[in-house]
C-alpha cells in the first residue's frame, strides 16, 4: 500500500478511501456460495411484510421495514445523545423542520436516519458543477444507488434535482445534510465539498419563511436566519467493511451485510452554530485533531478512484 501515501494523511495516519475488505473466505468459494442462499431465504420469507409495508402509512410501515431489515441483515442500532439520559431520548430525536449534518459512510445511513426520525425526511447532498456548489435531494432509492455507485466522483450527480427553495421543499421534514459530499470508510471526517457561502445561502433560505431577514452575515449575505439557525451533527458509525468509500455492487453489498449483520453506532450532538468548522469538529466528536486535512477531498478521491478503485471491485 506503499504507493498510496498520497491518500494518507500526515498528521492523523488516516487513509479515508481505503475500503476496510470483509474476511475473503466471506465471498469466495464454498461459504459465498452459502451466504448467496442464505440471503435469497430470507428476502422470501419477508416478502409479505415487504408487501404490507408498501400498501400501508408511515406509522405502521416503518416498524415493519425495521423488522425487515432485522430479518435480513441483523439491524441493531445504538443511540446516544449529547446530555440526554437513555429514558428521555424519545423526544430528543430528530424532528421535522430541523437540520442536521450527519457523516457520510454507507448506503444504509438513510435508513438509519429514517428509523430515528420522528417525521418525513430528505437527503441533502452538496454537489460541485463548474466549481460551484449546488445542494440537491435524493430519495431512498437514489441515495442508496448514489452511494454505491461512488456518487459525484463518477459525475452520477448531474441530474439529481435541486433544491432551489429550501423554504418550500424542506418545508415539514427532518432535513439531513451529508456535507462532505461523498463517501469515506468512517475513520476520520472528509472536508467538506459544502462551502461556508452555500451553506449560509441554504439555512437563509431554509428559515426565511419564518425568521425576519436583519443582519448581514460575514459572507454578505443578509441571514438572520443562518446565525440563529439550530443544527445538530449526527455522527454514524457502522461496521468497518460496511463503508463504501470505492464502489460496490448492490447484490454484493447486500449479501455483506446479511453475512456480518448491520450494526450502528449514532452520537447526536447538541446544537452548534451555522460555521461549518465547528461543525465538522463537532462530527469529530468535538476533537479537531482527529480530522484528515483539507487535501484528501473530493477531487483528491477522484484521482484515489482513478488508480485503486477500479482493482477492488
Amino acid at each position: 500500500m506503499e504507493k498510496f501515501t498520497n491518500w494518507r494523511d500526515k498528521g492523523t495516519g488516516i487513509a479515508p478511501f481505503l475500503p476496510t475488505p470483509p474476511p475473503l473466505s466471506q465471498e469466495k468459494g464454498f461459504e459465498a456460495f452459502g451466504n448467496n442462499v442464505r440471503l435469497i431465504i430470507k428476502l422470501v420469507c419477508t416478502i409479505p411484510i415487504v408487501l404490507l409495508a408498501l400498501i400501508t402509512p408511515a406509522s405502521i410501515s416503518k416498524p415493519l421495514w425495521r423488522i425487515i431489515m432485522q430479518i435480513v441483515c441483523g439491524w441493531n442500532v445504538q443511540v446516544a445523545i449529547q446530555g440526554v439520559k437513555r429514558r428521555d431520548q424519545q423526544d430528543k430525536l430528530p424532528c421535522a423542520d430541523e437540520i442536521y449534518v450527519v457523516n457520510y459512510s454507507s448506503p444504509l445511513d438513510c435508513l438509519a436516519l429514517w428509523f430515528l426520525a420522528r417525521g418525513s425526511v430528505s437527503f441533502c447532498i452538496p454537489i460541485v458543477r463548474e466549481k460551484a456548489v449546488h445542494i440537491v435531494q435524493l430519495s431512498f432509492w437514489q441515495f442508496i444507488t448514489f452511494t454505491l455507485n461512488n456518487g459525484q466522483v463518477n459525475n452520477n450527480g448531474t441530474l439529481l434535482p435541486e433544491v432551489t427553495d429550501p423554504a418550500k421543499h424542506l418545508k415539514g421534514r427532518v432535513c439531513y445534510v451529508f456535507a462532505e459530499g461523498t463517501t469515506s470508510n468512517g475513520k476520520s471526517i472528509l472536508p467538506f465539498a459544502l462551502t461556508q457561502l452555500a451553506w449560509d445561502e441554504f439555512i437563509n433560505r431554509r428559515y426565511t419563511s419564518s425568521v425576519g431577514v436583519s443582519s448581514s452575515s460575514s459572507t454578505g449575505f443578509k441571514c438572520q436566519g443562518a446565525n440563529s439557525a439550530r443544527v445538530q451533527t449526527i455522527h454514524l458509525k457502522i461496521n468497518g467493511s460496511l463503508t463504501t468509500p470505492l464502489k460496490v455492487g448492490f447484490w454484493r453489498y447486500l449479501v455483506r451485510a446479511s453475512t456480518q449483520g448491520v450494526t450502528y453506532k449514532c452520537k447526536i450532538s447538541e446544537p452548534v452554530g451555522p460555521d461549518l468548522a465547528q461543525i465538522r469538529t463537532s462530527l469529530a466528536g468535538g476533537d479537531k485533531f482527529k480530522l484528515v486535512g483539507r487535501d484528501l477531498n473530493l477531487e483528491s478521491k477522484r484521482k484515489f478512484v482513478q488508480e485503486f478503485g477500479d482493482r477492488r471491485n
